[in-house]
């Protein structure tokens, strides 16, 4: 019975970017369209920040300026990253140390997925699942 994963088995590689000079109402028509919380923002095709819904709501809705704002305005950074070998149990830990819900899955310096609040979650519950399968 294998209960292990790493972030590297439950992460999504497919990360979704706009440029720092993208408008907000991009990053977010990106967010809507994919039905995804987020998007990394890039500078000369450097991952230098994350647009969150968090950040949209919090910097944007008070204001009534947003249309003419930039991703890379209201981007939370420095990026937040995690070994992609790292156990799942260790990408929660940080999570909730640093009070967010995305962490960026590294290799030998290079940003490899995102890890979301979501797939820990999941996993998290087929783990229980397999446990609870072995003992029933």
């Amino acid at each position: 019975m294998n209960v292990t994963y790493s972030i590297r088995n439950i992460m999504t590689e497919d990360i979704l970017c706009v440029e720092a000079t993208a408008g907000v109402t991009e990053a977010l028509n990106i967010m809507v369209e994919k039905d995804i919380g987020s998007v990394v923002v890039t500078r000369d095709k450097k991952m230098v920040g994350i647009v969150t819904e968090r950040d949209i709501l919090k910097k944007c809705c008070p204001t009534t300026e947003c249309t003419a704002m930039k991703a890379g305005d209201i981007m939370s950074s420095p990026l937040v990253t995690i070994n992609a070998d790292a156990a799942i149990g260790e990408a929660a830990d940080l999570m909730a140390q640093k009070r967010i819900r995305r962490l960026l899955a590294t290799e030998d310096g290079k940003i490899l997925g995102i890890l979301t609040e979501r797939d820990v979650m999941r996993a998290t519950l087929d783990v229980f699942k397999t446990l609870s399968d072995a003992f029933v």
